[in-house]
């Protein structure tokens, strides 16, 4: 079902989120295609600050734009990230959350976090990274417009084996 229209609100992502958001940021079906580990309580409040300020908490070259997805019912859908680097690089990030997969609700949210970041900053090309397997995530990158780049063999330990990282590019010019 195609859920792109629907009226999506996206706020940035600022600590007072951490609290509403560690339910659904906890759940592992979210991590099944990353390297990385559920966050605790508090490492996600302190990414969190950062995200308000729009820093990185690890690259202090990189603007770290994040919000997330909600729906008028006040329910909480996703989040999207975009980070833009000093020398123009920008990469989009993004998690729906289970109770919302496979309803087209990414493809709506990811497109106004794209249209906002493009209103503030000046990138032409918008970067994806995403494990081979996770193939709902690629179907929104494509609807998106975003083409595959190139495959990184093996770059990627999930679940104790190898798979390929598959990098995308959107040209936004």
């Amino acid at each position: 079902m195609e859920k792109a229209g629907v009226n999506l609100h996206l706020e940035k992502v600022t600590e007072y989120h951490a609290d509403l958001l560690y339910f659904h940021l906890s759940n592992p079906i979210l991590y099944e295609y990353l390297e990385e580990e559920i966050p605790t309580f508090s490492q996600l409040k302190q990414k969190y600050q950062f995200a308000a300020l729009e820093k990185s908490p690890d690259n202090n070259t990189m603007t770290w734009l994040k919000w997330v997805a909600i729906l008028p019912q006040h329910q909480f859908v996703g989040v999207v990230e975009i980070g833009i680097f000093d020398d123009g690089y920008a990469e989009i990030g993004f998690m729906t959350f289970a109770d919302f997969q496979k309803q087209g609700y990414a493809f709506g949210y990811c497109s106004r976090a794209i249209a906002l970041a493009k209103e503030r900053f000046n990138f032409p090309i918008l970067h994806a990274s995403v494990n081979e397997q996770n193939l709902a995530s690629r179907k929104v990158l494509e609807k998106l417009g975003f083409e595959l780049h190139k495959a990184n063999k093996d770059a990627e330990f999930v679940k104790g084996k190898l798979s390929d990282e598959l990098i995308y590019r959107l040209n936004l010019c």
